[in-house]
């Protein structure tokens, strides 16, 4: 169980990684997006843009990961819903999940001494 969790929290680390890769080339392909906007009713139109990419990119990254991950994470994340899910989840940025792989390491620390 702790394996399967461990694995597919670096699973949501690596598509992380992926997807804001993609966002990053996006945003170099189109300097708009990467440039602050002064005016806060466009600085919000171009942070919506970036998390709706960031959700397709993600959702892009599931499917390029499919076939490599089958039997390794859990089959939810494997299957057309679980894809979708997961383009939302990976959407918000690393931060967050590595936080969630870095607790379950500490935890993995914390059961060694009983073994």
């Amino acid at each position: 169980m702790y394996v399967m969790l461990l694995t597919t929290a670096a699973f949501f680390v690596a598509i992380i990684v992926a997807t804001e890769r993609l966002v990053e080339i996006i945003k170099g392909l189109i300097p708009a997006l990467s440039r602050r906007q002064k005016d806060a009713s466009k600085e919000g139109l171009r942070a919506a843009a970036l998390q709706i990419i960031a959700v397709f990119s993600g959702i892009l990254m599931g499917f390029l990961a499919n076939p490599a991950t089958k039997g390794l994470v859990p089959q939810t994340l494997t299957q057309f819903p679980g894809i979708i899910a997961l383009g939302f989840l990976v959407s918000g940025g690393s931060g967050f999940w590595n936080a969630i792989l870095s607790y379950l390491l500490q935890v993995k620390d914390i059961r060694k001494p009983r073994a």
